[in-house]
């Protein structure tokens, strides 16, 4: 991490680290994901290519949430008081090799439905409360991606568009500020991580040569949601 670390951040909306994980406990965590019971929190195609409600059913990722290695990353963006909300899993390999177009990440996980101004779009899956909040809180949170596997740029990796989320929601915008970029590729090695404000532009694209690329996504946030909301989770909250 570089010491301007926090302000790169801020202004680019997004980061890249290699060599944050050892590999032991790299191996020791795709352990982990392919310990998870077939369940509704589970898709599968030929192969496990997405868990969603990580933090529910994974006791190792819990604990992988709260370790220095990740908080590291969040501490100086969001403070000491900043926890886990959100985790979920998703793999590229031959026969799952998906694709994501350009969006901004959307959706938080809450107890339960309360409704508030502001937050829309409503929707349960596998028992947990989604909702779209106002992009004044995505824009205080802080995703932290963890590669299980080496991501060159033949293996989809994530896209962004520096500075794009220092503008709030962009769905009609999305299209100019594809030309306007510069469209920057994530590329990170195993045992990385890339951190990205979940209002920074982002995309994935299929992989050239389709092989494992397995990633642990967290969310992390510190503030108070609106009304009577509540995060599901607060993993590592003080």
């Amino acid at each position: 991490m570089s010491q301007n670390y926090a302000a790169e951040f801020t202004r680019l909306g997004y980061a890249v680290a290699d060599d944050v994980l050892p590999l032991p406990s790299v191996l020791a965590l795709r352990d982990v994901v392919a310990a998870i019971r077939q369940g509704s929190e589970v898709r599968r195609r030929r192969d496990v290519y997405g868990v969603r409600n990580l933090l529910e059913i994974s006791a190792g990722v819990r604990d992988l949430a709260s370790t220095p290695e990740i908080r590291k990353f969040v501490t100086p963006l969001l403070g000491v008081e900043a926890f886990a909300a959100r985790a979920i899993f998703f793999d590229k390999v031959e026969g799952a090799n998906w694709g994501l177009g350009w969006h901004q990440d959307s959706v938080i996980s809450v107890k339960e439905r309360h409704e508030t101004p502001g937050f829309d779009a409503w929707s349960q899956k596998s028992g947990v409360w989604q909702v779209q909040p106002p992009a004044s809180d995505l824009a205080k949170m802080v995703a932290v991606r963890v590669h299980l596997d080496e991501c060159p740029e033949d293996n989809g990796p994530l896209l962004v568009i520096p500075g794009s989320h220092r503008h709030g929601w962009l769905d009609d915008e999305i299209d100019e500020w594809k030309k306007r970029g510069p469209i920057i590729p994530c590329t990170v090695g195993c045992g990385g991580v890339v951190v990205m404000c979940p209002l920074t532009l982002h995309a994935s694209p299929p992989a050239n040569k389709p092989r494992h690329r397995r990633v642990i996504h967290f969310e992390f946030a510190a503030h108070e949601l609106s009304g009577d909301l509540d995060w599901n989770n607060r993993i590592g909250a003080p």
